[in-house]
């Protein structure tokens, strides 16, 4: 198990590669950018997605993903989700059964709503899900990478292999708690980034915490009523997964999502937003289809609208918060 390949050289996955490499694994990063790749090995540094991070010494970026990925013992995946099918439908025929895949990535794929380990089982098939791990939880990739104390939580239908995870990636650094409610912590997980796109949008307003705290409290309303509408559990969304990344997230500045609303707020278009930054926000494409899938289940998500009606429909975000305040008052404990 001390064999990895970390897919995608993004800043979470060079953070989450350079941590497992100072556990003495031998870790591997594949990384789709030829720059980045030279400037890690040698400057030890994500210049462009992780700068100013200085890289464990032995950790390897490699070019050959089919090549790679054929002999390593785990397939760890950060890739963002909007591209995590393509990369996916590369390792089709060379993952080896059996094969125990990580995955760090969160959102749903805009056009056919599944969620990453559900786009997993249709490529790879139904074996997949006994080797299937999902990590989550408030986790910023600059201060794993400065050795913060972080806790997380692995959700799998694989009791004994969510143990092996839990108690080879643990350390005084990361902290791992464990779940079966794999389905919670993806939703949780993916929705949380619509929701830091609110939050940067409150910030790009001048607003305080007053609202970032009543926006964080209601939204993590909507995404229980989602989640527990496709199966998870409600306990999953006041843990590490839910509650706690919410809260990083939509009042912790170094979230992508939180900056991209907070430019759109300041009067940015959402492509001039996306471009000033290499990052991508997850929050986007996941806006998408949160929306769609709220339609569909009848599910009342207000803030999950807004933010739509503000980054695909032109509605100025200062009259979608007044819209929100102004909705028809209800009693606060409306989880159906």
């Amino acid at each position: 198990m001390d064999n990895i390949l970390v897919v995608g050289g993004g800043s979470w996955g060079t953070a989450f590669a350079d941590y497992l490499a100072r556990l003495g694994k031998n870790v591997k990063l594949w990384v789709m950018e030829k720059d980045v790749i030279r400037s890690i090995q040698t400057e030890h540094e994500n210049t462009v997605f992780l700068p100013g991070i200085r890289l464990a010494d032995d950790l390897q970026a490699v070019a050959d993903l089919e090549g790679e990925a054929a002999t390593a013992d785990i397939l760890i995946m950060a890739v963002p989700s909007k591209f995590i099918r393509a990369v996916m439908r590369r390792l089709e025929k060379v993952r080896p059964p059996g094969q125990t895949m990580v995955n760090l990535s969160k959102g749903f794929e805009a056009d056919s709503l599944k969620t990453i380990s559900q786009v997993a089982a249709e490529i790879f098939g139904p074996d997949v899900a006994p080797c299937w791990v999902t990590l989550s939880g408030p986790s910023f990739a600059r201060e794993l990478a400065s050795q913060h104390p972080t806790a997380v939580v692995a959700a799998s239908a694989n009791e004994a292999l969510l143990k092996e995870i839990q108690n080879g990636f643990s350390s005084k650094v990361l902290r791992v708690y464990r779940t079966d409610d794999l389905q919670g912590l993806e939703v949780a997980g993916s929705v949380k980034n619509v929701m830091a796109i609110a939050s940067g949008m409150i910030n790009g307003l001048d607003l305080g915490f007053n609202t970032t705290a009543a926006l964080v409290t209601r939204a993590n309303m909507e995404i229980s009523r989602l989640g527990i509408r496709l199966g998870a559990r409600a306990e999953t969304f006041w843990g590490l997964a839910g509650i706690g990344d919410l809260i990083l997230t939509c009042f912790g500045s170094l979230s992508r999502n939180f900056q991209l609303g907070r430019k759109i707020a300041m009067g940015l278009s959402l492509a001039m937003a996306e471009k000033s930054t290499p990052m991508v926000a997850e929050g986007v494409e996941t806006t998408k289809a949160v929306n769609q899938l709220a339609q569909e289940l009848d599910i009342d998500m207000p803030i999950a609208r807004s933010v739509y009606q503000v980054l695909f429909a032109g509605q100025d975000v200062r009259i979608a918060l007044i819209d929100l305040m102004q909705r028809s008052l209800k009693n606060e404990w409306n989880i159906n």
